[in-house]
């Protein structure tokens, strides 16, 4: 059987970064890369360049590692997911009479980058969950 040192706190650290990497890039407070990005006068454009192809390479590593770990099909199944947490919550949400549409618009924003943060926590920690649940090393992560 192999030894693995992943534990829940693997996943919470892991499930904390991702929030932080999606939420800094973008979020409804106007708190954000995305805000600061379209902001002219705020910084130098070189500095925003440099943040921009960091973050770039940042969701590209990511995306290689939720693609490789839950393949074309469960990626499907992610964005599935998202969609019934959505129709979920406009259930949940009181009608329209007590509230504007901007509760639904901010609500929604706030459960798709949740949902894409744990959609990357859970992908960059599946194969180390599985080989801590079943003892069994990911192959098809190496190449030969």
């Amino acid at each position: 059987m192999a030894s693995s040192n992943f534990s829940g706190s693997s996943l919470v650290v892991r499930l904390l970064v991702s929030l932080a990497l999606v939420f800094a890039t973008y979020n409804p407070t106007g708190y954000s890369f995305y805000h600061w990005l379209i902001d002219t006068g705020s910084g130098p454009l070189s500095l925003k360049l440099l943040a921009a192809v960091s973050l770039a390479m940042i969701y590209y590593a990511a995306t290689r590692i939720v693609l490789a770990a839950f393949r074309g099909s469960g990626v499907i199944v992610a964005v599935l997911v998202i969609v019934l947490c959505l129709i979920e919550l406009a259930l949940l949400i009181p009608g329209p009479g007590t509230g504007s549409w901007q509760v639904y618009v901010m609500a929604g924003q706030y459960v798709v980058l949740f949902s894409i943060a744990v959609i990357v926590s859970f992908g960059t920690s599946w194969s180390s969950l599985i080989e801590r649940l079943t003892g069994q090393l990911q192959k098809r992560y190496v190449r030969r």
